[in-house]
């Protein structure tokens, strides 16, 4: 099965054994909305999850599910990541990527610069993170910067301001 992790379980809420998720999804009402089902990642087996009901609390996810209704039962499962089948994965609007998708590409401005290490969220937008031969670098993943991303050819193509880094 294939899968896109959507969230880290952090911990446990209460007696009833409701999930703390760490949720890594943008799609959050629509990710543990009631009936759906998603999989635990624990000890080499996907486990099944129905969810009954979500709320956010803090930042995280409560989530109960009809499977584990114990503190018991869901304790083992701290640190474990939640997962979808990538066949579950939202579509999104032309020129929207998914983070994974982008890790892993090449970024050239003319000549190569590096390879997408990681992309961070921030308050002002998102930054890919790329690895070059000497540092890292972030380069803002606005459209002012980001002239293409080629998903089929595994390369981002760019356009930075003179002295944005060092070669």
């Amino acid at each position: 099965m294939k899968t896109i992790t959507v969230g880290r379980i952090i911990g446990t809420h209460g007696l009833k054994g409701t999930l703390k998720i760490k949720s890594f999804s943008d799609f959050i009402s629509e990710r543990y909305k009631k009936g759906n089902r998603l999989w635990i990642a624990y000890k080499d087996e996907f486990l099944p999850i129905t969810i009954m009901s979500y709320r956010t609390h803090k930042g995280v996810e409560l989530v109960d599910v009809e499977e584990y209704r114990h503190i018991n039962l869901v304790e083992q499962f701290k640190g474990s990541y939640v997962v979808i089948e990538e066949s579950d994965r939202e579509e999104l609007e032309e020129d929207a990527f998914y983070f994974n998708e982008l890790i892993g590409l090449k970024v050239y401005e003319e000549d190569l610069l590096g390879e997408v290490s990681d992309v961070r969220e921030v308050p002002q937008g998102e930054l890919l993170e790329v690895k070059t031969k000497k540092s890292t670098i972030l380069i803002p993943f606005r459209k002012e910067f980001v002239e293409k991303v080629d998903l089929k050819n595994k390369r981002i193509d760019v356009n930075l301001l003179d002295g944005f880094y060092e070669n």
